[in-house]
């Protein structure tokens, strides 16, 4: 990892999981944070840490889908720091369900968050990154799931097909005005996160736990896929650790577990003969 002494970087997302050890290894790395996420609470111990570890900290508690608030996370971010190096655009969630039969505002908030919410950050960070005519990057937290169908999750795998799309339409418009800021998209499969712990963030107005489907077999069945699977994933440190390398490395889409590349190339050759998608093979 390179030396971040002087740099600036801004992470939503970064009280927990990815975010979190973002802003670990940047602060360890001489660079001064930015930290913004809906778990305000847990978000103030992890900026407490680092300000303890002589680290220069600033956080805010914020919902990734509130465009005002995203704003001014941009605004502040900048009117403390004169600029930023580095933004990763990571605040993400999942849900799981049958496409018929999940609640439909399990598709309003995933959606919202996954891609309306990068939108956001997007919109408020890169007009701002343009301006200041300096290298710097950002970095969208996609998904493999935005590049191959995980049946249990169909709101967050058309969230994160769109996330990895919007992000690679702003790269290339960021070419075509010849700006200094460059586009990566990270696409993750399984990380040892607390990612099923995201729907205790879900405000009540919009979130019914009581409803009849989360009792069903169905959605048990689903969940339960998503839940198992995490403590089977990737550590968060070695996904981080491939994730700094790619953006050090100027790579525009970075996969951290290259024994899915098979199945990558698998769905491009379906793709092209018009073949019914199939199960990937874990």
């Amino acid at each position: 990892m390179q030396d971040y002494t002087g740099k600036v970087v801004a992470i939503t997302g970064a009280a927990h999981g990815i975010g979190a050890e973002l802003a670990r290894r940047f602060g360890a790395a001489g660079a001064d944070l930015a930290l913004a996420d809906v778990d305000g609470a847990t978000l103030a111990t992890v900026a407490g840490d680092l300000a303890d570890a002589g680290v220069e900290v600033s956080c805010v508690a914020l919902d990734v889908r509130d465009a005002v608030a995203m704003d001014g996370f941009a605004a502040s971010t900048f009117d403390t720091y004169g600029g930023v190096d580095l933004f990763f655009n990571n605040a993400g969630v999942i849900s799981a369900g049958t496409v018929w039969e999940a609640p439909i505002s399990d598709f309003r908030w995933t959606v919202d968050v996954n891609l309306f919410g990068l939108l956001n950050g997007i919109r408020a960070f890169v007009p701002r990154m343009i301006a200041q005519n300096t290298e710097c990057h950002i970095v969208d937290t996609a998904s493999i799931a935005g590049l191959l169908v995980v049946e249990n999750s169909p709101a967050y795998v058309a969230s994160k097909f769109g996330a990895l799309s919007l992000t690679e339409v702003l790269d290339l418009q960021l070419q075509q005005i010849g700006s200094k800021v460059v586009a990566h998209a990270v696409c993750p499969a399984v990380v040892q996160t607390d990612l099923d712990q995201c729907n205790s963030y879900r405000r009540p107005d919009e979130y019914d736990p009581s409803d009849p489907y989360y009792a069903s077999e169905d959605y048990q069945k689903r969940w339960a896929v998503v839940k198992g699977s995490l403590p089977y994933g990737l550590p968060v440190a070695e996904a981080v650790e491939i994730i700094i390398a790619g953006v050090e490395a100027d790579q525009f889409m970075i996969l951290t577990h290259p024994v899915y590349n098979p199945a990558i190339g698998g769905r491009v050759a379906s793709l092209l003969t018009g073949a019914h998608p199939a199960l990937v093979q874990r």
